[in-house]
């Protein structure tokens, strides 16, 4: 009898369970893929704005550019210091998880 009942509650509390949507994974990657994106461009954003107070930079030449936490700086720069500051100041900015430096010192 006890096996009965604990069955019998067993089979009520699953057809009780709020059932889950068959999209609802598909909305979760959409969440995950806004959340970042979001992130993306805070990085860029606070990036550009470090690049506009650093008096070394004309942060015009670089460009700026985030996804998932990987930046990658491209454009030209006078001096091989400039190129430097810029890798530097990426690095040092919260959430940049790895920085590509594509910025190439004129001749």
């Amino acid at each position: 009898m006890k096996g009965l009942i604990f069955a019998g509650i067993l089979v009520a509390s699953f057809l009780l369970m709020p059932a889950q949507p068959a999209h609802a994974g598909v909305i979760s990657d959409k969440i995950a893929q806004a959340e970042n994106f979001a992130t993306d461009s805070a990085i860029t954003t606070e990036l550009k704005a470090r690049y506009l107070a650093e008096k070394e930079l004309d942060s015009l030449d670089i460009k700026v550019e985030t996804v998932q936490g990987v930046v990658t700086l491209r454009g030209q720069v006078q001096k091989e210091s400039q190129a430097a500051a810029a890798v530097k100041i990426a690095r040092g900015t919260k959430g940049v998880a790895k920085v590509v430096n594509k910025i190439s010192v004129m001749p």
